[in-house]
């Protein structure tokens, strides 16, 4: 019997100039050696994008399908060129919830012949990364994503304040605080959180901005950014903000906490902030936001 083939991922590329912008359509992994529970893509363009995307889980299947597209802001082809595509598998093992590293697809801009608003397909196979497999990841993650998927638990609540500028045609966006953050892991010390904000539409990322670390499960960043929104009247564009709430300390790898979303696609609380934040003119809407459990 001849040796199965090693896993390989599908995904294409688009460059454009005018735009500055790459896009990464991750498309499928071809002949897993399994069926997987679940399993999932996170991307990062280094060193110019290094805060990393993520694909949603498919399940029970050995050639997963996700045709997801990502964009990327790299400026001129210049500066994409100096740059490396990582793309890392990740398979969810339900229903212990157990994260393991499948491999990994290292790309070097420099190695590809751009062309401008020509797709581009590859197909590489995985490559296992030891470094991914440490006793102490998988001990810890197994914890951390059995606590992120519980449903039953309240993960913490998140204060968003939201304000469309109308002559400008952009949301400014403060994420304040938090309350009542759940620890995920058994480490001693107060654990320190972040929150990574998408500007989404027709569910590709078209902006992505990250607030600083804060301590402690009642963290305060007071982080403000701007969202230049796409062409379009506000209420009827198909945009939405995920707030992706990440805890994680120095020594130990981030993990989801879990997310709020708000617009187009959210549920009803965040379709009625989104609705408010129209409805005001100048005039900023706060709201606290229950954290979902990351479980798509």
């Amino acid at each position: 019997m001849s040796p199965k083939p090693p896993p390989c991922l599908h995904f294409s590329l688009l460059y454009s100039p005018a735009q500055g912008t790459l896009t990464v359509t991750v498309i499928s992994l071809v002949s897993a050696r399994r069926k997987l529970g679940g399993v999932y893509v996170r991307l990062s363009l280094l060193p110019h994008c290094p805060n990393r995307q993520q694909t949603s889980v498919r399940r029970r299947s050995l050639s997963p399908e996700f045709r997801e597209n990502f964009l990327f802001e790299v400026g001129s082809v210049e500066e994409l060129k100096e740059c490396c595509l990582h793309l890392n598998v990740f398979a969810k093992d339900f229903p212990s919830l157990r994260d393991t590293h499948l491999g990994e697809v290292m790309l070097a801009c420099r190695e590809v012949e751009w062309e401008s608003n020509m797709p581009m397909t590859f197909n590489r196979e995985l490559v296992l990364s030891k470094g991914k497999l440490k006793k102490s990841q998988s001990s810890q993650e197994a914890y951390n994503r059995r606590t992120s998927m519980s449903s039953a638990r309240p993960l913490g609540q998140l204060f968003i304040l939201l304000q469309y500028q109308t002559l400008a045609h952009r949301i400014k966006v403060m994420v304040r605080k938090a309350e009542n953050l759940v620890k995920l892991t058994r480490m001693p010390g107060a654990p320190d959180h972040y929150v990574v904000i998408n500007l989404r539409q027709d569910g590709m990322v078209i902006g992505s901005k990250e607030t600083k670390m804060a301590s402690g499960c009642n963290a305060v960043w007071n982080a403000p950014f701007l969202f230049d929104m796409p062409p379009g009247e506000i209420q009827q564009l198909p945009v939405s903000l995920e707030f992706i709430v990440m805890q994680g300390r120095i020594y130990t790898k981030s993990s989801i906490l879990g997310r709020v979303l708000i617009g187009h696609d959210a549920p009803e609380a965040g379709q009625g902030h989104w609705k408010d934040m129209c409805c005001r003119g100048q005039v900023e809407s706060a709201r606290w936001h229950a954290i979902q459990p990351d479980c798509l």
